[in-house]
């Protein structure tokens, strides 16, 4: 049986490993990762991203797969976030479990540690390729009601300054007795706006947009959402928190305003899959977003454009 059959509903112990002992039997070797990899990018048979033909490929050297109608090369990290990689796959796998498997997550520096890698920078860039892919293609838009707030978030220290800080915008969904999903971003100069253009991509109009404050609520009924000024939230100030105490316990609140995007989408990747019974298939769903997440060179981990589209779908 083909182990990724049924890639919507995978299966611990045969689509994706259940524990750190089955990860090892999964992945004993570089051959074993590109194999995982290869029917993760292509769950029902090889399609080549040239012509569109499906048919099992020429398998050439060095990993290429050759189109048997056009001859197109290509291979299974290319487009994807490992491209042109010099980290064994085998790390990198082992990277994605300790990062989506750990409640808290890791840092980079125990990261390094942990898999003896070459050093904290390899660590910390392979840390952020992996935030980039935490934040699913298509996701849907938040439903029925939710609670929208900002949050001023610290940062690493600079010498003759002080701490850097960021303002991040935040809507959860409120269902009752619990909170449902939530989208964050940071906001460029932490405007009301902003605030307002986020509501606007994340949540279904109609929904009941509630806060304890808001400069301007008209863009937002102009735009379709029902408004109330609510004395107090039910769940925000909980989530915020947890956000604060993530950024301080994990991190030491040594976010750059200018990746704040990034560590904001590893806490809803959190958040959202929370209630996960099965770790492994956190790992299972961060490995499958890695290979339609597109390549990040070095210099744009560093240095990332501002409010620069962070999601595009590459063809594969």
């Amino acid at each position: 049986m083909d182990p990724l059959a049924t890639p919507d509903r995978p299966v611990a112990g045969r689509d994706y490993p259940a524990d750190w002992e089955q990860f090892l039997a999964f992945f004993p070797d570089e051959a074993a990762c590109l194999r995982y990899l290869e029917r993760l990018s292509w769950p029902h048979g090889f399609l080549c991203p040239a012509c569109g033909q499906a048919q099992p490929p020429w398998r050439g050297s060095r990993q290429r797969l050759v189109c048997r109608a056009c001859g197109h090369q290509t291979t299974v990290t290319a487009g994807t976030l490992f491209q042109g990689t010099r980290t064994p796959l085998r790390q990198w796998f082992a990277a994605a479990w300790l990062v989506a498997t750990a409640e808290q997550g890791v840092s980079a520096r125990q990261l390094a540690r942990d898999l003896e890698l070459g050093s904290y920078e390899t660590a910390w860039t392979m840390l952020h390729r992996f935030r980039r892919a935490m934040v699913r293609s298509g996701r849907p838009r938040l439903v029925d009601r939710v609670e929208v707030g900002t949050l001023a978030v610290p940062g690493r220290r600079r010498p003759a300054t002080g701490p850097a800080r960021a303002t991040a915008g935040i809507v959860l969904e409120d269902r009752g007795d619990t909170a449902g999903r939530v989208r964050m971003q940071r906001l460029a100069t932490g405007s009301a706006s902003e605030l307002v253009a986020l509501v606007g991509r994340v949540v279904e109009p109609g929904t009941l947009v509630r806060a304890v404050r808001l400069e301007r609520w008209y863009p937002l009924a102009e735009l379709g959402f029902p408004t109330e000024r609510a004395p107090a939230l039910t769940h925000l100030p909980a989530l915020e928190r947890d956000l604060d105490a993530w950024l301080h316990g994990t991190h030491q609140a040594a976010t750059s305003p200018a990746q704040l995007d990034w560590y904001l989408d590893e806490f809803t990747f959190r958040f959202n899959r929370r209630h996960a019974t099965h770790r492994g298939l956190l790992f299972y769903r961060l490995l499958e977003e890695a290979v339609v997440t597109p390549p990040l060179p070095y210099h744009q981990v560093v240095s990332p454009v501002p409010d620069a589209p962070r999601r595009v779908l590459p063809a594969r």
